[in-house]
C-alpha cells in the first residue's frame, strides 16, 4: 500500500480468511475426536458399572445368605436367596433379576458357562468359594466389552 492509503487489500483479506479457516478446521477436528472418545469412554464406564453392580449384588448375597441359586433365564442372570437349615426348596424367595440394562451377559460360575449352569445347583457359601467370571458386552458395538473375574469368599465352616 502507498503511505497515505488506509485499508487492506484483497490479497491480505484472502490470506487472513485462509488462516482462520485452517485454524477453525483443526479446532473442529480436535473437538470431533474428543467427542467421539468421550462417548466411547462413557459407554465403557457404563459397562464396567453394570458388571460391578452385578458382582457386588452377588457378593452381598453370598455373604448374607445360608445358600442361594443362580440361573440364566432368557439372557438374564437371576438369583434366588435362601436362609435356614432346609436346602431342599428351590424357590426360597423366588428368582429375581440381577440385570437392569439390555447388554449381552456371558460368563462362568465355578468354570461352568452360564447357559450350562444347572439352576437347581445349590451354592452354599459356608462350604465352598464361588469363582465368577462375568462379561458384559454392548450389543450395538460388540467390540466394547468388559470382563470381571472374581472369587467370592466367606469363612468356610463345614
Amino acid at each position: 500500500m502507498l503511505g497515505n492509503q488506509k485499508g487492506i487489500t484483497l490479497v491480505e483479506l484472502i490470506a487472513a480468511l485462509a488462516l482462520v479457516s485452517i485454524i477453525a478446521a483443526i479446532a473442529w477436528t480436535a473437538l470431533s475426536i474428543g467427542f467421539k472418545h468421550t462417548a466411547s469412554e462413557t459407554n465403557k464406564t457404563q459397562l464396567q458399572q453394570e458388571a460391578n453392580l452385578i458382582v457386588a449384588t452377588i457378593t452381598n448375597e453370598h455373604r448374607r445368605n445360608d445358600y442361594y441359586y443362580l440361573r440364566m433365564n432368557a439372557g438374564t442372570l437371576e438369583i434366588n436367596t435362601c436362609n435356614g437349615s432346609s436346602v431342599t426348596a428351590l424357590n426360597c424367595e423366588g428368582f429375581t433379576s440381577l440385570m437392569a440394562n439390555h447388554y449381552v451377559y456371558t460368563g462362568t460360575i465355578n468354570g461352568v458357562d452360564f447357559m450350562g449352569w444347572d439352576p437347581a445347583q445349590i451354592i452354599d457359601p459356608k462350604k465352598k468359594h464361588l469363582d465368577l467370571s462375568l462379561n458384559v458386552t454392548d450389543p450395538a458395538n460388540p467390540a466394547r466389552s468388559v470382563k470381571v473375574k472374581t472369587t467370592l469368599t466367606r469363612i468356610l465352616t463345614e
